[in-house]
């Protein structure tokens, strides 16, 4: 069994939270998004998922305000179920997805 680990960074701004809140004011993050799925068998060149493959599905969040992007709102317990969806529809699989907004703070989802 293997476990494919994938780091991406993206910086991005968002606004959320109830009004009033800090939050709820346009702001930004240098955001993490940690990926990790296990599989136990690979292709014929010895590959599993394709970290680019998951790469990907980050590189459009990076520079842009996730909530023109997004349809929900974008906190991180949100992206990080959204990227979770993503990886487990395109791999069939996914442990967990990790949302690091810096300072410390960080959410998991593991469906």
């Amino acid at each position: 069994m293997w476990t494919l680990h994938v780091e991406e960074e993206f910086s991005a701004a968002h606004h959320n939270g109830p009004d009033g809140h800090k939050c709820n004011v346009n702001h930004g993050h240098d955001w993490l998004a940690v990926v990790e799925v296990s599989y136990d068998k690979v292709n014929e060149i010895g590959w599993g998922p394709d970290f680019g493959m998951i790469k990907a599905m980050i590189k459009p969040l990076d520079h842009n305000d996730l909530n023109e992007y997004f349809a929900f709102p974008p906190s991180a317990e949100n992206i990080a179920k959204w990227l979770y969806e993503q990886v487990r529809q395109m791999f069939g699989a996914c442990d967990f997805v990790t949302i690091h907004e810096g300072g410390g703070n960080r959410v998991t989802w593991r469906g």
